[in-house]
């Protein structure tokens, strides 16, 4: 079996309840988005996913959330924009695109995330 990794930074404020204040403000970060895919073999050209076309499909999922307040974004407005929920949201939405494949979704930076680990 092989995986596959891509990253994509996403540069967005937000604010959280419940966390103290110091976190109930506004503020913002740069958290890097990486997506893990999983094959079993690999294809004619001997690779396992196209890079390319992973990373643009993550990058335009992320797109309309750059520089953005995502408290005010769906789903963020409902639910709370913590990077385990960033997480489930992007594997949610690149599900579609990749039946099967996607292993996990890792949100923050390298020396703190969350990884939502996705059960085959």
């Amino acid at each position: 079996m092989f995986e596959a990794e891509v990253t994509v930074p996403l540069d967005f404020r937000h604010h959280l309840e419940g966390f103290g204040e110091e976190f109930a403000k506004e503020h913002g970060h740069t958290w890097d988005v990486t997506v893990a895919v999983a094959v079993e073999s690999l294809n004619q050209l001997g690779v396992s996913v196209d890079f390319i076309k992973l990373k643009k499909n993550l990058a335009n999922l992320l797109k309309p959330y750059q520089g953005k307040l995502l408290n005010e974004l769906e789903p963020f407005n409902e639910i709370p924009p913590t990077a385990e929920h960033i997480a489930l949201w992007v594997a949610e939405g690149l599900s579609r695109t990749y039946p099967g494949l996607l292993r996990a979704v890792s949100v923050g930076t390298g020396s703190e995330s969350a990884r939502f680990i996705i059960d085959t």
